[in-house]
């Protein structure tokens, strides 16, 4: 069985022990934060990711870390231990987050920028992605100054490209076949 397989099987059942104990809302934000930390320090990963240190030493240091901020995330942390796939905590707390939206049917939109946007060009953005996707739209904001202008937009595994760097790329590889 992949990663991701298995990562979706752990997700799947943190939604419904969520739904179970009726504290879902919380657990979603407690692997919000969590996916926050781990995204943020390179060396907690690497220290997760390390085989050379037993699973129950990284499950201690991780229980020290979290337990206090995040009580609920130490069941997936005990869980993962248990059976020696605490180098999957990231998959398994994403998983979470992609099968919590599907099920308070959330689509997670990704608009990439060079430069910060208005509030008037995000509303716009918000007014085309409720006309052509239902559901609650989430709209997260990056910023990427590589894309020189323009924009990305990304959901459902769909991405909208009218950056000016796509458009020179497809310039460059044209040029390339006339020559």
């Amino acid at each position: 069985m992949g990663l991701e397989t298995s990562s979706k099987r752990y997700a799947k059942a943190l939604i419904g022990y969520g739904l179970e104990n009726d504290n879902l809302d919380i657990l979603f934000s407690e692997f919000s934060s969590l996916i926050q930390t781990l995204e943020d320090s390179e060396d907690l990963v690497s220290f997760i990711h390390n085989p050379t240190i037993s699973k129950d030493i990284k499950q201690k240091v991780l229980d020290e870390l979290i337990s206090d901020n995040l009580p609920n995330t130490s069941i997936v942390i005990n869980l993962l231990s248990q059976n020696n796939r605490l180098d999957m905590l990231l998959d398994v707390c994403k998983g979470f987050i992609k099968q919590y939206n599907v099920h308070k049917d959330i689509v997670e939109v990704i608009v990439t920028t060079p430069i910060e946007i208005s509030e008037d060009i995000e509303n716009s953005i918000q007014a085309y992605l409720n006309s052509i996707e239902n559901g609650k739209i989430k709209l997260v904001k990056k910023r990427d100054e590589s894309l020189i202008a323009g924009f990305t937009i990304d959901y459902n595994n769909t991405r909208l490209d009218a950056s000016v760097k796509r458009r020179l790329e497809k310039m460059k590889k044209q040029l390339k076949k006339t020559n």
